[in-house]
């Protein structure tokens, strides 16, 4: 993990270990930043402590008994494991979420996802996105990399990008190691790199690496990474939610995006690779 990753876990962590051993009134304080740590990033220490019926004096103790400085310094790793996209700290306490909350959970699920795809692409030009589709069509090879959710996005790219173009990998495969994939990279390839968040502290030495055999890289990312970890390309997508998982509707939109530009620059070559295809599904009766 990044310091910052860790920090953030540590905190969480912190409070567990020394749990057993607070008086009546700070174990309830602990208790309740347990529940939902992501409310330091939002609220003042009064605040925290008038939620868990304690005084304020019970706060500062608490806090240097956890061994920080001040709650301040609490509140900035609360705010780190947001920014990370720990579900845990993006989690509401039990009694927030109502029945009113309930009923209008769908659109709110609706309105965010209508805000994602907008605020994705309102940061995305035109220009940047055909630059990206004429490399992504002409490439010798394109090579996808992606891990945990991140592979999914990645496999769903290469299987829009399979029906119009050829040599079109996704990596990496179970029990095989990233190197054994980057041994023969040339120029003229592509290698593009889901980093939505949690990623992969590693990413940036990936990038690096791939770039070093003079390979042009696209990152895809999400809206609160806010470096491009060395890549050629970055393109952001808005992930905001209602609900502690991120909303990757804006992601799902923007490889559509990407494919569309496939099937228009391959022209011709692409649709009888199609063609031929669909034949192949009908003589082998897959389909």
């Amino acid at each position: 993990m990044t310091k910052t990753t860790s920090s953030a876990a540590a905190l969480s962590t912190r409070i567990q270990q020394h749990l057993s051993q607070l008086p009546q009134a700070e174990k309830r304080l602990a208790d309740m930043i347990l529940e939902s740590p992501g409310h330091m990033a939002s609220y003042s220490a009064s605040e925290i402590s008038k939620m868990a019926g304690v005084s304020n004096a019970t706060m500062t103790r608490l806090v240097q008994r956890l061994g920080y400085q001040n709650y301040d310094q609490m509140r900035r790793l609360a705010r780190q494991g947001q920014d990370w996209g720990s579900p845990l700290y993006l989690l509401d306490r039990p009694e927030q979420n109502t029945a009113e909350d309930g009923a209008d959970l769908y659109e709110q699920h609706i309105a965010s996802s209508t805000q994602n795809i907008r605020g994705t692409f309102a940061g995305i030009s035109p220009t940047l996105i055909n630059e990206i589709g004429k490399k992504i069509a002409t490439a010798r090879q394109v090579r996808i990399f992606g891990q945990r959710n991140n592979y999914f996005f990645a496999s769903y790219l290469r299987w829009q990008f399979i029906q119009f173009r050829s040599n079109v990998y996704v990596l990496p495969v179970s029990g095989e190691t990233i190197a054994e994939y980057l041994v023969g990279l040339e120029p003229e390839d592509l290698f593009i790199v889901f980093g939505l968040r949690r990623r992969n502290p590693l990413l940036a030495d990936l990038i690096a690496a791939v770039s070093s055999f003079g390979v042009k890289t696209l990152l895809i990312t999400d809206s609160s990474n806010r470096g491009d970890l060395g890549a050629d390309w970055v393109l952001k997508c808005d992930t905001k939610s209602p609900i502690p998982l991120d909303n990757h509707t804006a992601v799902m939109a923007l490889c559509h995006v990407l494919s569309a530009q496939v099937i228009e620059k391959v022209g011709n070559a692409g649709r009888q690779r199609l063609v031929k295809i669909e034949e192949l599904h009908a003589a082998l009766r897959e389909l």
